[in-house]
């Protein structure tokens, strides 16, 4: 059996961007006493990722849940304690700054725990007295309002009475006054006529300014009314309205010395009020003056003392020893900075017993996490790699690929000199004030920050293409001069070294030295010479960058040591996207290489450029039969015979065999097993490729006790080698022929999906010229300076709002669809099995709780 067995994959010697870090599991044992000092050494370096050993045990089950609901709770009053801070003018919470923990030991939790729930009491205590002298000051301040408006009412009224003379009987005239909301005045008017039949007479004036409703606390507009009544009956129903209609009801003394009387009381009242209120308002600052000094403080040793309670809940307590027991992934250059971490933690913690650091190794289940050193450079293009997909560990990760061909795939659809000045310019700007855009709370502004690198490069890039395309805000840049010229005898140009006999139209023998001749940019035929360049430029790109992912693929195999992905899936996929589609390349550039313009291609009637899309065609429907306007080259029907037979030949040598090799293996390594061991459940001949394999107990599997074995035997996915359930030939096969068949189509659609490139740098420099044409150079037309103004203004909101705004997102996400489908889905993230690094970090946690 050692004679089969397969070595293990190979060790990464890339760097740790093209490959992910090496990991190791590492078992952490530490005293009790000093468990809080480890877990927050181990918070502050950030590099492990603990694995929760209590799996079964709900969130209330745990150790240390009453210490976690406990710090939740105090964040709780934390929050509290920065809304009354937030709620206050001139008093400012401080930035927070990096505490160390001799700082952070000096507040005990408990003491803590007590001083907020106090100050908690205190506040609210402090906010209802508030609130009550708000609600009386604004009591008076309408009361005030209801007898300076009403006086001016009665001002006509006889002082001597309300008694009115009606004949024969003698009636009491009463009224109520008091304040209602502006726009409720006419449906309040109304209801009280037909709620009175007419009984009543209503009299109003509007405030002069808004007041601040003492019930809801809102500032509204409102009007003093006075409501004339007869009998207690109508007063009911008056009152009634006046309550459903939200109206404050104030009393108003018809007497003139009472009203004198009322309203001197009423504005002493009102100054005690606001001098009552001044105070209360000055010790509320005072006092939270002192807490938002302190709350960064305070913030930050609850929010680190929760962290460690809940990373404390995942590990286990050796109740015989008196040990915390942890388990964890780390990188493996890193371990030495763990070891020295525990060690600083028992010193500080006084413990007896010192800490140990083991190096475990993993059992077969066990995948370690994907991790890349990565900096403020390469952070962007990662994320975009994982917002696609985490990596399986030491998959080949495309990142660095992207750092290149991602801003010149948007440059590609994006050239143009003038516009990817501006964009670099921008991004260059932020890079340049990177520090204040970096705690910017602007969502839009945050994601910009984020990119500014990339949309650096894409504007860098975006300006190398626009060289190429020769093309300035649309207008062609003459920098080394034409080399192409008219003359009266020909209506199309020739080489201005080369026109000797002008009606011939030869090429110049010497071109442009940098992108296209400034010349065709006012050619006729100028859309037809850019449409023809484009459209086979972005095939030769993609055709390219999709060869490039197979590679990759190949780099993955021969890493994993998994030989059969190279033979039957490598170099199958090779043979048939290079027989094709590679032709397709071969044959644009052989086209573009070859002199059509020599003496003897001139003297060859059938010496013509051919249609590519007429050969490929032919190829499939009559191959073996080139006709001579379409031939190339010697031996083109033969050669492209072969390579359709090749193509022909690739698609079952990617179906058939790898299926068929897996499970030749898997039953190899079964009898092996069965064979060397003679403590199995069953025979072998019970032990079929449907049972589970090694990681179950059931009759007819392995033993657990060879999982480790059969891994490294098989070195097989776990979607194929079924550890985590059974190996069913069928089910391989049928995920072999879905596998075939997706890259067989996607070859035709992935090839057809970069011509997108084609597609946007038209539509990109057609609208410039549009803008150019019709806004800049019509009001450049006109002669009028204020035309002029107008057309540039419009001409400059176009190019800044249409073309760098909308275009550029536009080909920022083709540029990521083209990368995540056509590139990355050939080699990166084939099992979905890649898990990212997550260690246990105070950073990442603060950012994280920030964020949301």
């Amino acid at each position: 059996m050692d004679g089969d067995m397969m070595p293990a994959p190979k060790k990464s010697n890339w760097g740790s961007l093209f490959r992910s870090e090496d990991m190791v599991l590492l078992g952490l044992y530490f005293d009790r006493a000093a468990a809080e000092q480890t877990v927050h050494e181990l918070g502050r370096i950030g590099l492990v990722e603990l694995i929760d050993l209590n799996p079964h045990y709900s969130p209330f089950q745990r150790t240390f849940a009453a210490d976690v609901k406990r710090c939740e709770e105090m964040q709780r009053r934390l929050r509290f304690l920065y809304q009354q801070v937030e709620g206050l003018d001139g008093v400012f919470v401080p930035d927070g700054e990096e505490y160390s923990r001799e700082t952070l030991q000096v507040v005990r939790l408990d003491d803590l725990d007590s001083h907020l729930g106090q100050l908690e009491a205190n506040l609210n205590q402090m906010n209802v007295q508030e609130e009550a002298l708000h609600l009386q000051m604004n009591e008076r301040i309408e009361h005030k309002y209801v007898l300076e408006i009403c006086a001016t009412f009665f001002s006509d009224v006889p002082r001597s009475g309300a008694t009115f003379d009606l004949g024969e009987s003698r009636t009491m005239l009463n009224f109520i006054t008091g304040v209602v909301q502006r726009e409720k005045l006419p449906a309040f008017e109304r209801l009280l006529f037909r709620a009175t039949k007419g009984n009543c007479h209503l009299k109003f004036n509007d405030l002069l300014k808004p007041v601040i409703d003492p019930h809801t606390g809102e500032s509204m507009d409102k009007a003093v009314f006075v409501v004339f009544f007869s009998g207690e009956t109508v007063r009911t129903k008056i009152t009634k309205i006046c309550n459903a209609f939200g109206a404050n009801l104030y009393p108003f003394p018809f007497s003139h010395n009472s009203q004198m009387t009322m309203y001197n009381e009423c504005r002493a009242r009102l100054n005690d009020l606001e001098n009552v209120t001044i105070t209360t308002r000055r010790q509320k600052v005072e006092t939270l003056s002192e807490i938002a000094a302190k709350l960064p403080l305070w913030s930050e040793k609850v929010f680190c003392e929760k962290a460690v309670y809940h990373t404390l809940n995942l590990l286990n307590f050796d109740t015989s020893q008196k040990l915390f027991v942890g388990e964890g992934w780390c990188p493996k250059n890193r371990v030495d900075d763990v070891r020295l971490a525990l060690d600083r933690a028992v010193r500080r913690a006084n413990a007896q017993v010192p800490s140990m650091v083991e190096e475990r190794k993993p059992s077969s289940r066990e995948t370690p996490p994907t991790y890349y050193r990565i900096n403020k450079f390469t952070e962007i293009f990662q994320t975009i790699v994982e917002s696609y997909g985490v990596a399986q560990y030491h998959e080949v990760n495309p990142a660095p690929f992207l750092i290149t061909s991602f801003p010149f795939l948007f440059g590609v659809m994006f050239g143009d000199v003038g516009h990817g000045i501006i964009m670099a310019a921008f991004a260059f700007l932020m890079i340049l004030f990177e520090k204040r855009l970096q705690y910017s709370k602007n969502e839009m502004v945050q994601n910009l920050y984020k990119g500014r690198y990339i949309i650096f490069l894409m504007g860098v890039f975006s300006i190398f293409t626009g060289f190429i395309y020769n093309e300035f805000f649309a207008i062609p840049l003459d920098i080394f001069g034409s080399r192409w010229k008219y003359t009266s005898e020909s209506n199309m140009a020739c080489g201005i070294d080369n026109c000797d006999v002008p009606s011939e139209v030869l090429p110049p023998l010497h071109p442009y030295p940098l992108g296209f001749d400034p010349i065709w940019k006012g050619s006729q035929n100028s859309l037809l010479f850019f449409n023809s360049y484009k459209m086979k430029f972005s095939i030769v790109i993609g055709v390219s960058q999709m060869v490039l992912g197979i590679c990759l693929s190949c780099v993955n195999a021969k890493f994993f040591r998994e030989p059969i992905d190279i033979w039957y899936v490598f170099v199958p996929q090779m043979i048939f996207m290079n027989s094709i589609f590679g032709y397709l390349v071969f044959l644009i550039l052989f086209k573009w290489l070859k002199n059509w313009n020599s003496e003897a291609c001139m003297s060859d009637p059938t010496c013509e450029p051919p249609d590519l899309k007429a050969i490929l065609i032919g190829m499939f429907m009559s191959p073996g039969n080139v006709p001579p306007k379409l031939k190339l080259y010697d031996g083109q029907a033969f050669v492209q015979v072969l390579l359709l037979l090749a193509a022909l030949v690739a698609i079952p040598w990617m179906l058939l065999p790898k299926p068929f090799l897996l499970k030749a293996r898997f039953e190899r390594t079964k009898y092996q097993i069965v064979k060397n061991n003679s403590d199995l459940e069953t025979p072998a001949s019970d032990v079929d490729s449907h049972h589970h394999v090694g990681c179950f107990s059931s009759s007819g599997s392995i033993p657990i006790a060879h999982c480790s074995e059969v891994r490294e035997y098989l070195n097989l996915p776990s979607i194929l080698l079924g550890f985590q359930g059974p190996f069913n030939f069928g089910d391989t096969m049928v995920n072999q022929m879905i596998h075939t068949i997706e890259f067989v189509l996607g070859a035709v659609s992935n090839t057809a999906s970069y011509l997108r490139l084609w597609a946007l740098s038209l539509a990109h420099a057609e609208l410039s010229d549009v803008f150019l044409e019709k806004l800049l150079y019509t009001s450049i037309e006109t002669g009028s300076p204020v035309g002029i103004v107008i057309g540039f203004s419009m001409w400059l909101c176009a190019t800044i709002g249409v073309l760098m705004l909308m275009e550029s997102l536009s080909a920022f996400l083709h540029a990521l669809r083209l990368h995540w489908v056509e590139f990355q889905n050939k080699f990166y993230n084939l099992h979905g099995t890649g898990r990212k690094f997550a260690p246990f970090d105070f950073a990442e946690l603060r950012q994280a709780e920030t964020e949301s």
